[in-house]
C-alpha cells in the first residue's frame, strides 16, 4: 500500500446552508495529504448548493447534485460513484472535524490486512447550536457485539472511517431496504470484519435543537407506532442482512442472524430472542419495547 493511501470524505447534504461552510472548512484543514471531499446534494432548496458549488468552482470538491432520495440511498450513491480510492470517511453536514481524524483513522487501517472488512470509529464532543458541551458521542456498553446489530446501531457514520472491502460489501445490499449507511457499516463489520475504536475525541457532533428532547421522542414514537403497522426499518434491514451475508458468517453468528432473517413469522424464534439471556438495548425502557415487538413479530 501507498505511504498515503487515498481516503474518499463523502458527504451528504440536506438544506444544510447554515453549518455545511464551516464542515468543509474543517475538511480541508485535515492533516492528512490525500484526501478528496465528494459531496452529493440530496435535493435541497435553501442555498446549499450555491455554497457548494463555490467550493467546486475552487477544486476543493466534487459535487454531485441529484433528486431526494433520502440519507441511506444518497450515501450508498456516493459509495457506488466514488469507485476509485483506498478508504472511505462518511460525513455529516453540520459537524466540525479536528485536524488529525483522518490520520489517525489511516495509521491504524493501513496497518491491517485489507481481505476483510474493515471499520475504525473515532470518539467525538456533543455541543448544541449554541456551542455547550453535552458529553461524548461513544459506542454503549456491549454494543459492538455482533448479537447488538441486529436491534441497533452502535455509532453515528461521520465518525466512521472502512476499507475498500467493507465499501464492496455494503454495496451489495439493496439500499431501500437497509435504511441506513452507519448501521450497515456496523453490521458487516462486526459480523465477518473487525472494528476498531479510538478513544481519542477527533470532531464536534453539533446536536440540533430540532433533534434533541421532545422531537428525539416524537420519533420515536413515530418509529414505533410504524412497526406496528408493519412498516418499521428493523425488520426489513435484517432481512436483507441475513439474505445477503448469511454465508459470510460463522455458525454461531449465522444462527443469530436468522433469528431475524425470515421473513415468515415464527413463534419459536421469537420466543428465543425475548428470552434472550444478554441485553438487546442499552436502555431499559428501550429494551421493553424491543422485546414486546420481538414477541409480536415486528422485530
Amino acid at each position: 500500500m501507498e505511504k498515503y493511501p487515498k481516503v474518499n470524505i463523502i458527504v451528504s447534504t440536506y438544506n444544510g446552508r447554515k453549518y455545511i461552510r464551516e464542515q468543509i472548512e474543517s475538511l480541508l484543514r485535515q492533516s492528512y495529504p490525500n484526501i478528496h471531499i465528494y459531496v452529493r446534494d440530496d435535493g435541497s432548496g435553501d442555498g446549499t448548493v450555491d455554497i457548494l458549488k463555490s467550493y467546486e468552482q475552487s477544486g476543493s470538491i466534487t459535487l454531485f447534485k441529484g433528486e431526494n432520495l433520502g440519507f441511506c440511498k444518497s450515501f450508498m450513491e456516493l459509495l457506488r460513484l466514488t469507485d476509485q480510492g483506498d478508504f472511505w470517511s462518511f460525513c455529516d453536514q453540520d459537524d466540525v472535524w479536528y485536524p488529525d481524524k483522518v490520520k489517525l483513522a489511516v495509521e491504524w487501517l493501513k496497518r491491517q490486512k485489507q481481505d476483510k472488512p474493515l471499520l475504525y470509529y473515532s470518539l467525538s464532543e456533543m455541543k448544541d447550536e449554541q456551542g455547550n458541551y453535552l458529553g461524548l458521542q461513544k459506542p454503549p456498553k456491549d454494543s459492538l457485539s455482533f448479537y447488538r446489530a441486529m436491534t441497533g446501531t452502535f455509532g453515528v457514520g461521520f465518525s466512521m472511517v472502512i476499507n475498500g472491502r467493507l465499501r464492496k460489501e455494503m454495496l451489495k445490499c439493496d439500499p431501500g431496504k437497509v435504511h441506513s449507511h452507519d448501521w450497515l457499516a456496523g453490521a458487516v463489520a462486526s459480523g465477518f470484519g473487525r472494528i476498531q475504536v479510538n478513544r481519542e475525541v477527533c470532531a464536534m457532533y453539533r446536536r440540533l435543537d430540532s433533534s434533541v428532547t421532545r422531537i428525539t421522542f416524537l420519533k420515536k414514537v413515530a418509529w414505533g407506532m410504524a412497526m406496528l403497522k408493519d412498516q418499521g426499518d428493523v425488520k426489513e434491514r435484517n432481512v436483507e442482512y441475513y439474505r445477503v451475508y448469511k454465508d459470510n458468517l460463522s455458525p454461531k453468528r449465522a444462527r443469530i442472524a436468522s433469528l431475524f432473517g425470515e421473513e415468515k413469522y415464527s413463534f419459536k424464534n421469537s420466543l428465543i430472542k425475548v428470552f434472550y439471556p444478554r441485553r438487546w438495548r442499552p436502555g431499559v425502557c428501550s429494551e421493553i419495547v424491543m422485546r414486546g415487538l420481538m414477541l409480536i413479530g415486528k422485530v
